[in-house]
């Protein structure tokens, strides 16, 4: 005898279930997978460097993107700008203070649409101060990686960074742009930083 309609329709909300289920997958890069990047300001000039030193955990289902989570943290004292006087600087107690706030953490939990980007609001500590960071990415799946492209933008004196003579942005600019170009893979098989 045949499945009754409701119970064939039972049975496909069931298996549509389970695959969506199954699409839920955590990601994992490091400083070996990708680029984490800052651009800022000295005297109207920009500069860039890029933290040697870092890993990210992504958790993420394009279904349910309320349910995806991004955790990232960041080793302060890798913060390198080319410049060994300022890298000096920006590891001291003025700026990163890396004997004392030796990583830089950023967690958010769910996601939104916003064109072909999906946008992240979650929560910087840096510096021992917490405040509320959005964070605009683009997701490009390949066969065996997922790669992430995206950036946000952080006013350093929110946290902190930049005390004493380099509060003032006569000399430092408050913004400073990241910019992140990252290869993840599953968690099973990712490097572990």
């Amino acid at each position: 005898m045949a499945p009754s309609l409701t119970l064939r329709a039972a049975l496909a909300l069931l298996a549509c279930l389970a695959c969506t289920a199954a699409k839920a997958e955590a990601w994992q890069a490091d400083q070996n997978s990708g680029t984490l990047d800052f651009v800022a300001t000295q005297a109207g000039a920009r500069f860039q460097g890029h933290f040697r030193e870092f890993a990210v955990r992504l958790d993420f289902d394009s279904l349910l993107p309320a349910n995806a989570r991004l955790d990232v943290t960041i080793t302060m004292r890798s913060a390198d700008t080319a410049d060994a006087d300022r890298d000096e600087v920006l590891h001291g107690a003025d700026f990163f203070s890396v004997a004392q706030f030796p990583r830089a953490e950023y967690h958010a939990a769910g996601f939104k649409r916003d064109g072909k980007a999906w946008v992240a609001s979650g929560m910087l500590t840096l510096r021992g101060v917490t405040k509320p960071l959005i964070v605009r990415f683009e997701l490009e799946p390949s066969s065996s990686e997922l790669r992430m492209k995206g950036s946000s933008t952080v006013q350093r004196l929110e946290f902190g960074v930049g005390q004493g003579e380099w509060a003032s942005t006569a000399w430092i600019g408050n913004p400073v742009d990241v910019d992140f170009d990252l290869r993840l893979r599953p968690a099973t098989v990712a490097a572990s930083p």
